[in-house]
């Protein structure tokens, strides 16, 4: 045999040992993005498990304790002729409740109005679903910040067990197998299996968003057609324990949100989608400082919805619901014109026109007393919802064309996404 006919016959048998195997992937982004987001949630675990460690080490019964073991270390430490006021039991109660005031402040809110009714750090989350925790207000505190930063990392380390322990075996079991090369379909495949769980983590934040937005709500002395009572007793500077905890909670979601975005594969409108919640953080956090609460809690109750609607869309895309994606964006781009553009335009002209019309306008920030609405400040929060308001008007027009492709038997297709398919 010739050596051609050889290095044929040889090539035929690799080709057909390849095919029955199944075909082997290289390294991709995806991956790379894991190991990082893995590295990530072990440092944001540390630092929590820190964070109770010293809350648990500072508690009130552990500290007779702490206090023999420090006695006995200095003790020991007399050759070392170190202070003996480091080791003073007043020193040490001292840097104990200074500490665990801290750590409390990371889990529990802080602020009540009546010190003794936060003594227990369990008490108000007891009493979140009565009207038990009306009697007690908080006020604004400079440890809320705290509180919101340390939810951030608790929802991002709460996002990552669902998905690894929840959403993407699931998304394996429902995400339909696109066809084509099988190279390349399963590329697609594990593309849409990633991209399920990050929808259904979507779906379960804002789900839970709307409804503890709504609970809020009910207690709220104002309701959103009626926007002049946004106005009414400014400025208001006392919350109950639930709104309180939602407000922060929402400042806490876009926190987790700024970090997971960059753990995600990134999408034409990465800029637009950081914009939006740098923007949304300036807005919950000028708003709860300046005492304009309720307008928060008008546009977080307008803003949930949509972001519901679509994420059922795209779940049931993925698992080749054609005909019900078609369906659900279609109610979502309605939800999303009612609520994000209609109400939110009366919701802006409410702070353009009620504003200076029920309330009085300072000449300096009066931090003390809440009343923070000068020209300035009434200039700089019309700006920002401008502002996000510009951004919603830029998806419209990405919906729109979205629209265009159910119109023309297309099918409804994320345009920000690079696989044509998903």
């Amino acid at each position: 045999m010739s050596k051609g006919g050889r290095r044929s016959q040889h090539k035929s048998k690799s080709q057909k040992g390849v095919a029955g195997q199944r075909p082997a992937l290289a390294p991709t982004k995806a991956a790379s993005v894991s190991r990082w987001e893995m590295s990530a949630v072990v440092m944001v675990s540390t630092v929590l498990l820190s964070i109770v460690w010293l809350h648990w080490l500072t508690d009130v019964s552990q500290r007779p304790l702490r206090m023999q073991w420090l006695q006995s270390a200095f003790q020991a430490s007399k050759p070392l002729r170190l202070p003996t006021w480091l080791f003073s039991p007043e020193v040490w109660d001292s840097w104990c409740e200074t500490i665990h005031r801290v750590t409390s402040a990371c889990f529990f809110l802080s602020g009540a109005v009546r010190a003794n009714s936060a003594a227990n750090g369990w008490q108000y989350l007891r009493s979140l679903w009565t009207g038990a925790s009306s009697s007690t207000k908080y006020e604004r505190d400079p440890f809320d910040l705290l509180f919101a930063i340390v939810w951030g990392m608790i929802l991002f380390v709460i996002r990552f067990v669902c998905m690894q322990c929840f959403l993407l075996p699931l998304g394996h079991m429902l995400v339909s197998r696109p066809s084509g090369n099988p190279a390349q379909s399963e590329t697609k495949l594990h593309r849409r299996i990633s991209r399920f769980a990050e929808q259904g983590w979507v779906l379960i934040l804002y789900a839970t968003s709307l409804l503890l937005v709504v609970l809020a709500i009910q207690r709220q002395p104002f309701w959103v057609w009626k926007p002049e009572h946004l106005w009414l007793g400014y400025p208001v500077t006392t919350m109950d324990a639930l709104s309180k905890a939602v407000y922060l909670w929402e400042a806490s979601n876009y926190i987790h949100q700024v970090f997971v975005i960059h753990l995600e594969e990134r999408r034409s409108d990465y800029w637009q989608m950081l914009t939006h919640h740098f923007v949304t953080l300036l807005l919950i956090g000028g708003s709860y400082v300046s005492c304009f609460h309720y307008v928060g809690f008008a546009i977080l109750l307008l803003m949930d919805p949509a972001d519901i609607c679509l994420s059922l869309a795209k779940l049931s895309k993925y698992m080749g619901c054609t005909t019900l994606c078609d369906v659900l964006f279609a109610i979502f781009m309605l939800v999303w014109i009612i609520t994000r553009h209609i109400g939110y335009a009366f919701v802006w002209w409410s702070c353009y026109k009620d504003a200076p019309r029920l309330t009085s306008f300072g000449t300096t920030y009066n931090l003390a007393s809440g009343h923070m609405l000068t020209p300035t400040s009434y200039v700089f929060f019309l700006v920002l919802l401008g502002m996000l308001q510009m951004i919603l008007l830029v998806w419209l027009g990405m919906i729109l064309r979205i629209a265009l492709r159910v119109v023309t038997a297309q099918g409804a297709v994320d345009t920000r996404s690079d696989d044509d398919s998903d």
